[in-house]
């Protein structure tokens, strides 16, 4: 099984290319390109005119490292209810996140459901238009698992694709050709006795196609390293074993990275690689 983590943390402290070089030294077989910092810092490299030299730079770095984009994660939130400016910008930031993830050589590109919609809402006003850029590019969108916050219940709760039940049901209305699952395994764990990362494994089946795995407290998005809160992994493992995941293992752990000094989160993620290892020999030797 691959090994892989998101970019982010690297590419903050050392720019894309010398980022992923960081993440081959260290050990990492791929690395999961974040493009967050396009919805949050206006003059991203991503928003540019020149972002598809600046991805050709970058996959030339990465390819003579050697070391592969298996995903990406395009930035979010995918949409905001009665926000039209917002959703303007957004979804043309999302359909470039399909190019580069091309440019780059990634097979997924994960891109957020909007919380609050339906099933339907979200088949038919963001994912459906994305399809002809997923086609285009030869590239898979990949939904994942969200959480709300209660403030009254003072937890989090279910929203899109929270559950098995409502995760089929987005998946049911979309092509399978150009639209999997990407499973976040802190998200599921979240909402207590409702579900659970192993249940959702199983019901998604050949339809899991990527990873977002960290820890919590099962109660808050902490996305540390694993074993650093309260998940049970056992039961993770036994459950990608069974489905026979052909995936790769993806960190999405940069918020626990980030609580070490900058001196220290180069060694942070040394700690993440091993704990990595780990974990793929928990699931490939029973």
């Amino acid at each position: 099984m691959i090994l892989s983590t998101q970019s982010l943390i690297m590419q903050r402290a050392y720019g894309y290319e010398d980022g992923v070089r960081a993440l081959k030294r260290i050990g990492f077989d791929a690395y999961d390109f974040t493009m967050f910092d396009m919805a949050e810092q206006p003059d991203d490299p991503m928003t540019r005119a020149d972002f598809r030299e600046t991805c050709r730079s970058l996959r030339k770095a990465a390819d003579e490292a050697g070391i592969l984009c298996n995903q990406t994660h395009a930035p979010f939130p995918s949409r905001k209810a009665d926000d039209a400016a917002w959703n303007g910008v957004i979804f043309d930031y999302l359909a470039r996140s399909v190019e580069i993830t091309s440019l780059l050589g990634g097979n997924v590109c994960v891109i957020h459901p909007c919380n609050d919609y339906t099933a339907k809402q979200n088949a038919e006003l963001l994912y459906r238009p994305l399809e002809k850029h997923a086609r285009k590019f030869g590239v898979k969108i990949a939904l994942e698992n969200m959480w709300n916050f209660s403030r009254q219940a003072n937890k989090a709760v279910p929203c899109a694709c929270s559950t098995a039940e409502d995760f089929l049901k987005h998946l049911d209305l979309l092509d399978p050709e150009y639209f999997v699952a990407c499973l976040d395994i802190g998200h599921a764990e979240m909402l207590g006795d409702c579900v659970s990362a192993a249940e959702l494994i199983r019901a998604l089946g050949p339809r899991l196609q990527a990873l977002h795995v960290h820890d919590n407290d099962r109660a808050h998005d902490w996305h540390t390293f694993p074993y650093a809160g309260n998940i049970d992994w056992e039961p993770v493992y036994a459950a990608l074993r069974e489905i026979r995941y052909a995936g790769e293992l993806t960190f999405e752990a940069g918020l626990g990275i980030m609580k070490f000094p900058p001196e220290l989160q180069y060694d942070a993620t040394v700690l993440l690689h091993a704990i990595g290892r780990y974990m793929i020999s928990r699931i490939e030797n029973e």
